[in-house]
């Protein structure tokens, strides 16, 4: 899944400046870590709370509107997504565009008078792609994949929470991006790298989801591999946990989700009540990604 952000500029004379700067984001993440899933429930955006700081999410285009009708069709069915093709190239893959507009008295940067209003495109390449990082080498659509991820100065990358037996491949794995990365022409100054925990409405992860470091320390090598690289580069890393169903209940929340599965690769789930979907955290890593700052209520959000 790729994306890149830009901030929209406003029209009217007498409001605050939008956000200038264009930023070209990227999401990785191994199958099954919900990368389509994250989409879908950030293009449908359901049952969202009077409390928000996101006014609305607007799909753009036809392709946008296939995100809607996989998150209605499919998602909010309690049915299962299929899995991305893995044989798309990169010209082949969807691009998604969507706008994300953030409520007036939450939309201000700390200590500027600029507006925010995302807009972002986005593909949804197959997990596969960061497995092949380790296992494959000189193959022209993982070339065509690692270029374009050179190009990004913004990443994302979506770990399943429960996968944490996979840490010593994910760590593999995101050093040899990185090491791609450094090759590329490209200056990597001010590069940005958010480590988002998906899935986390398992109730292991749902009762450290404000601490986003506690939960990213299941994955230690990961971590350690992400921190060297921003000690050693220009580069920032941020932590972040997501859950693209939610949770049940304030006092004594349970997951939104039926287990299908759960094995080394992670947790595997389907909507348990649809009509009470409520996705937790997929705005923040964005937001961060786009602007450099942290956004205490999408934090919360």
């Amino acid at each position: 899944m790729v994306l890149f952000g830009k901030q929209k500029k406003l029209n009217s004379s007498s409001a605050p400046k939008a956000l200038g700067n264009d930023s070209v984001l990227r999401i990785i993440g191994d199958r099954g870590s919900g990368k389509t899933a994250y989409l879908a429930s950030l293009a449908y955006w359901p049952n969202a709370s009077r409390e928000s700081p996101v006014k609305s999410i607007t799909p753009i285009g036809e392709e946008a509107q296939e995100l809607i009708d996989q998150a209605r069709d499919i998602l909010e069915q309690g049915l299962q997504l299929e899995p991305t093709d893995l044989n798309a190239d990169i010209n082949e893959v969807k691009d998604y565009n969507l706008s994300i507009t953030l409520k007036d008295r939450f939309s201000w940067l700390q200590g500027s008078s600029k507006l925010v209003q995302l807009n972002i495109s986005c593909k949804d390449y197959a997990g596969e792609f960061f497995s092949d990082l380790l296992y494959k080498k000189g193959d022209p659509k993982l070339e065509d994949y690692l270029g374009d991820c050179c190009l990004a100065r913004g990443l994302l990358m979506l770990v399943d929470g429960t996968s944490h037996r996979k840490d010593n491949e994910f760590a593999m794995g995101m050093e040899k991006l990185l090491m791609e990365i450094e090759r590329s022409d490209m200056e990597t100054n001010h590069r940005r790298i958010a480590l988002v925990l998906s899935k986390c409405e398992q109730s292991e992860l749902w009762v450290n989801r404000h601490q986003p470091k506690k939960v990213a320390s299941r994955f230690p090598k990961l971590s350690a591999q992400l921190e060297t690289w921003s000690q050693s580069s220009t580069g920032t890393v941020e932590y972040f946990t997501t859950s693209a169903f939610g949770v049940l209940g304030q006092h004594y929340p349970e997951p939104n989700s039926m287990r299908l599965k759960r094995s080394r690769h992670g947790t595997t789930s389907i909507i348990k009540k649809p009509k009470l979907w409520r996705p937790f955290g997929l705005v923040s890593p964005i937001y961060w990604l786009c602007t450099g700052q942290r956004h205490s209520e999408l934090d919360r959000d």
